[in-house]
């Protein structure tokens, strides 16, 4: 009976030595969300395969796992655990199979996701790499059909872009982030997918998304979020060169790290090719930026409307005139202790950020890191759509 009895109080012990093991508790999972069912699949196979030759845990290693779902045109959607094994070999292990008309671009696909990966490897620590189309805080359709225009000025069409074919946000629909035929996700839905956990950081590798907009929206999903205001060159981030400094280093020097080597990665390119943007946020200190700017629009509602875009740094081409530079942007509208206190909560959200001379045709003489919609009186379906935003919300800019 003595036996028996310490037996099971051992076997107690290892139990809960094991429940309550730091190991557990310290886990970082990494998730690499592909949705390439698009224009962009043969670029999403690339980067995948990068990925997968890359730095990677080995099948021992219980405190790091990489995690991958991709959907690219004519493949079956897969959610995959990938690890190095005894030989270095890279070993990709599914987790699950998805319907073979899964729609990768909505947030219902993409919550179904994180929940399965989440299950199959629990963690107390998140990360997640967004891969697709985007085009920042815009809603449905609205890059390609503004449905609105103001007189004196014009835009190119998608399509008539000489450029299309090196960037990421060429999709005649596509918006916010991801696009499979036909359907995408705003940024509302992408919250309310990214809600049900913390992370310690997203990274978007996707066009247009270091919006002021898109960074408060997601400001409680996450520490950081490293994006671009530009966009993406198709070739996107240096997928043989991300995964070690993410599992490796804290989350902000990781990312600083990606953020340096993304940039030494298009400044070695010439002509159009050498193009390149990034911008790394931290969110603790949104909130203050947010209240400063309040404060400045205020009782500068008129000017804003009759502000002189033309003058503002654009992150923009072709007349897709939704990005303007923060900074260059408050700085015609503030002055003295307002912009002071601004500037001081802008780098405070700002960590680090980094752009080429150009980026293809557009000059980047400013760089704040972040880009705003200035509202234009002309402009009521999306001003009404803006206003809904949590940073309007905030800020007031659209009264």
């Amino acid at each position: 009976m003595k036996r028996i009895l310490g037996f099971l109080l051992a076997l107690l012990c290892v139990t809960s030595c094991h429940w309550f093991d730091p190991v557990q508790k310290d886990r970082h999972a990494l998730l690499v969300f592909f949705s390439g069912n698009n224009s962009l699949s043969g670029y999403g196979t690339e980067d995948l395969q990068n990925f997968m030759d890359a730095y990677l845990p080995t099948a021992r290693d219980k405190e790091n796992y990489v995690m991958v779902y991709y959907h690219f045109t004519d493949q079956t959607p897969t959610l995959s655990r990938l690890y190095k094994d005894r030989q270095g070999q890279t070993v990709e292990e599914t987790i699950k199979t998805y319907p073979f008309s899964t729609n990768s671009a909505t947030a219902t696909t993409l919550e179904t996701v994180i929940r399965d990966a989440e299950q199959a490897y629990p963690a107390e620590h998140h990360g997640m790499i967004l891969w697709s189309h985007a085009t920042g805080f815009l809603p449905a359709g609205y890059y390609s059909n503004p449905r609105e225009s103001t007189k004196g000025e014009s835009m190119m069409s998608v399509e008539a872009d000489p450029y299309a074919f090196m960037v990421k946000s060429s999709e005649p629909d596509s918006k916010s982030f991801a696009e499979d035929h036909g359907s995408e996700m705003e940024l509302l839905d992408l919250q309310r997918a990214l809600s049900n956990f913390h992370y310690d950081y997203l990274i978007f590798d996707c066009c247009l998304m270091a919006n002021i907009e898109v960074a408060y929206q997601l400001r409680d999903c996450c520490d950081y979020l490293l994006m671009s205001p530009t966009e993406i060159l198709a070739d996107g981030l240096p997928y043989d060169q991300i995964t070690q400094p993410l599992l490796t280093l804290p989350p902000e020097e990781a990312l600083r790290l990606i953020g340096e080597k993304y940039m030494s990665y298009y400044r070695g390119f010439s002509g159009a090719y050498r193009s390149a943007t990034i911008t790394l946020v931290k969110t603790q200190e949104m909130q203050r930026l947010a209240t400063a700017c309040r404060q400045i629009f205020k009782d500068r509602s008129d000017a804003i409307m009759t502000l002189d875009r033309s003058k503002v740094q654009p992150y923009f081409r072709n007349g897709w005139h939704w990005y303007y530079d923060l900074d260059d942007f408050v700085s015609q509208l503030a002055d003295g202790d307002e912009y002071v206190e601004f500037v001081r909560a802008l780098s405070d959200v700002v960590v680090y950020k980094d752009a080429t001379e150009h980026f293809i045709d557009v000059d980047i003489k400013k760089n704040s890191g972040l880009s705003i919609y200035i509202p234009r009186p002309g402009y009521t379906v999306l001003n009404n759509y803006y206003k809904t935003l949590a940073w309007n919300k905030a800020t007031g800019l659209i009264p």
